[in-house]
């Protein structure tokens, strides 16, 4: 990487000041610092990664309450701009903007890597789509390198997440934790919408006791992408009508055990009007079901700790993810 802000390698980092209240949003316990955690990645950077990924979704959840709840509609990506949404504003992010902080926020630990581009799974989506079948870029991913041996880092993919970084093992496919009563891994494979059968890329798979299948996630290629890359992708997701990023409102965190922050215990989940919560295997439980707006925006303060601004409160009038009241026939 190089430091100079002249030359196209250029990749910015954080300043000491950002990363100290950075780890107060993430820290195990209130005496922890950023010592603590410099010290525990030169123990052992890999582990660290873990805790640190693992760590970062718990504080910061993933969703487009920022393009819904705003006069602007506007995601940029600059370093800056994030670290006040996700750290000093906490109104979490989508993909790209999650790994495109959490990416600076590693570069300024000291750790190598890269990020690239990948495609999402039409198994996701539900919409009659062959389900083998990939769409174009939509989503963004971390490489690490430790040791030599590269790694795949990611805390922006909604609520079935990968918890620890998964290496790039071509003859593996190992199966990895992932929220309680889930699984993911990484193979490497051809996909079916590749008319070159010869061709293989990085598939991250997941799958839950309620479906017991692998089914794939996303893939991506070990390629790296350049910043403007992403801000051709991030404009179209939130930008297209086409994008359901644009009309529909979501929000996923992943709860952990408070004492030692290191395990996964469920999961809180924003779809619509209704916020539902899991706790490990259990069913999920719905704790908001808003009929107003008023009663989605307390739900986002007191499940999510997101606090808006009147502006921002106002921001989502007119918008197809509005909470509406019912329509009234007149009988007069």
């Amino acid at each position: 990487m190089s430091t100079d802000p002249s030359s196209p390698a250029f990749r910015p980092t954080y300043t000491r000041d950002q990363l100290a209240l950075y780890v107060t949003c993430i820290a195990p316990h209130a005496s922890y610092t950023l010592a603590d955690l410099e010290g525990e990645i030169k123990a052992d950077p890999l582990a660290a990664l873990s805790r640190l990924q693992l760590r970062q979704m718990a504080f910061n959840p993933w969703g487009n309450v920022a393009l819904h709840y705003s006069w602007h509609r506007a995601l940029p990506l600059d370093h800056q701009t994030l670290f006040h949404k996700i750290v000093e504003r906490k109104l979490g992010g989508y993909c790209m903007e999650n790994n495109a902080f959490f990416s600076t926020i590693l570069r300024s630990l000291g750790y190598q890597l890269y990020v690239t581009g990948a495609r999402i799974s039409y198994s996701l989506d539900g919409n009659g789509l062959d389900p083998g079948g990939f769409a174009g870029w939509q989503h963004e991913v971390i490489i690490v390198t430790i040791d030599g041996q590269k790694y795949l880092a990611d805390v922006g993919f909604g609520s079935q997440p990968l918890i620890d970084a998964l290496p790039l093992d071509k003859t593996s496919t190992k199966a990895y934790r992932s929220v309680p009563g889930a699984e993911c891994r990484l193979v490497y494979r051809n996909i079916a919408s590749n008319t070159d059968p010869s061709q293989k890329l990085w598939v991250f798979e997941t799958r839950n006791k309620t479906k017991p299948e692998w089914a794939g996630g996303y893939c991506f290629s070990e390629l790296e992408w350049l910043p403007s890359d992403f801000d051709n992708i991030n404009y179209r997701t939130s930008n297209d009508p086409k994008s359901w990023f644009t009309h529909r409102l979501v929000l996923s965190k992943i709860l952990i055990d408070e004492e030692t922050r290191t395990n996964p215990t469920g999961t809180l989940i924003l779809s619509g009007n209704v916020i539902e919560r899991r706790l490990g295997d259990a069913k999920k439980e719905v704790v908001v079901d808003a009929k107003t707006e008023g009663e989605r925006i307390l739900g986002l303060r007191t499940w999510f700790g997101i606090v808006l601004r009147p502006e921002e409160e106002r921001g989502i009038a007119g918008m197809a993810s509005e909470i509406r009241a019912p329509f009234q026939v007149s009988t007069t």
